[in-house]
């Protein structure tokens, strides 16, 4: 055979071993998960701030020396109980005088009493002129007024020896004491203790102003029911992470948004049996309402997000990865739910994103429980 020949041959071999399809690369198997409509308690957080209901500051209401000084400081108190005793022996003098004064004031008028009621018998039989009866119902009425100016008195003077025991007004727990006994205190002599109230509690935060005007937007068209805040619980979450476990209830909204920072005040009473929250304590205030709400929810490990936002790959009827942007809500667990963007039912990939793209043909495997116990296990480790 020639050489030409085999040139040719060797040609058409090559060209026909080129013809020849490469075969298809395997196709990459994705795990997915459904996105569910299931029911669920709406609940936002804020950052809250606890203050007493009641914050009573101590003070001396009449002048004298301290004798005695009944607490230990930051111990709880029950209203009613004695915080100090002030030297009172010029109160009681004050007081006996008073009483001295009232006997006297009542002699006086009964003297002033008899010579009335016998000038008005003399009268008519004209033994006395009416002047003389004047001057005697003068003096009746002066020794009448006596009398209630000497009452007035020894009321005045049981207050006073009153104020020489200060008692708690609230039951609550006691500050530090600002005197000592032995200390001339009196009304502005400045502050004694502080007390404040413990249970309940009071837990103040800030609703902002585009939270207010979405939740009344749920509304409109029906009249807003106060009464409906009573199906909201709150609880607490302390600065460590645990979570308080006593529910409280709002009770109270402002009538008005802050100008200056665009939020509304609202308060929250919290049971506080044990004393374990205090007053000045920073808090995450949490609100659930008890009403089942129906919501969209996708497994978090599916969100992406870039700069258009967050996204999900699902897996359409086809077999097709599919780019869907969607608009997010408040998270559960390893759930979030979706207000936009993908349909109940949907099968949305959790496992393999990094593998494929949008456009591209998949192998769907659907999650079992295993993967969601390694998943949380993994999460919680």
């Amino acid at each position: 055979m020639s050489f030409p020949r085999l040139t040719i041959i060797a040609v058409l071999l090559l060209i026909a071993s080129c013809s020849q399809e490469a075969p298809p690369p395997p196709m990459v198997e994705v795990v997915v998960d459904q996105v569910v409509s299931e029911p669920y308690q709406p609940r936002s957080s804020y950052v809250g701030r606890l203050e007493a209901q009641d914050d009573v500051t101590i003070r001396a209401k009449v002048t004298g020396y301290l004798a005695k000084r009944a607490f230990r400081e930051g111990e709880l108190v029950q209203a009613g109980s004695v915080l100090y005793t002030l030297e009172d022996s010029e109160y009681k003098a004050a007081l006996a005088r008073a009483k001295a004064e009232y006997a006297a004031a009542k002699a006086t008028q009964s003297n002033a009493e008899r010579n009335y009621r016998r000038g008005k018998e003399l009268l008519p039989k004209g033994a006395i002129s009416q002047s003389e009866m004047d001057n005697l119902t003068a003096k009746k009425l002066d020794a009448d007024a006596h009398i209630e100016s000497a009452l007035a008195q020894i009321h005045s003077a049981e207050v006073n020896l009153s104020y020489t025991v200060i008692k708690a007004p609230i039951s609550g727990r006691i500050g530090r004491s600002m005197v000592s006994p032995g200390d001339l205190v009196g009304p502005t002599s400045g502050d004694l203790t502080n007390l404040v109230s413990i249970n309940p509690i009071e837990a103040l935060f800030q609703v902002s102003e585009a939270t207010y005007v979405a939740t009344v937007g749920q509304h409109l068209g029906a009249e807003l029911d106060p009464e409906l805040l009573r199906s909201v619980e709150v609880t607490l979450e302390l600065t460590n992470g645990l979570t308080y476990p006593e529910v409280g209830k709002i009770d109270y909204f402002s009538n008005r948004i802050d100008t200056a920072t665009g939020t509304m005040e609202a308060r929250a009473l919290i049971p506080n049996p044990h004393s374990i929250l205090v007053p000045g304590q920073y808090v995450r205030v949490i609100l659930k309402d008890t009403n089942l709400l129906e919501g969209l929810f996708l497994p978090q490990a599916a969100v992406q997000a870039d700069q258009q936002g967050s996204f999900v790959l699902l897996v359409n009827s086809g077999g097709v990865v599919e780019r869907r942007n969607v608009q997010l809500g408040e998270r559960f667990d390893q759930q979030v739910m979706v207000h936009q963007g993908v349909d109940e039912g949907d099968q949305v990939i959790v496992r393999g994103l990094q593998q494929v793209r949008p456009g591209m043909p998949v192998k769907v495997k659907p999650l079992v429980a295993s993967d969601i116990e390694a998943d949380e296990a993994a999460n919680n480790s």
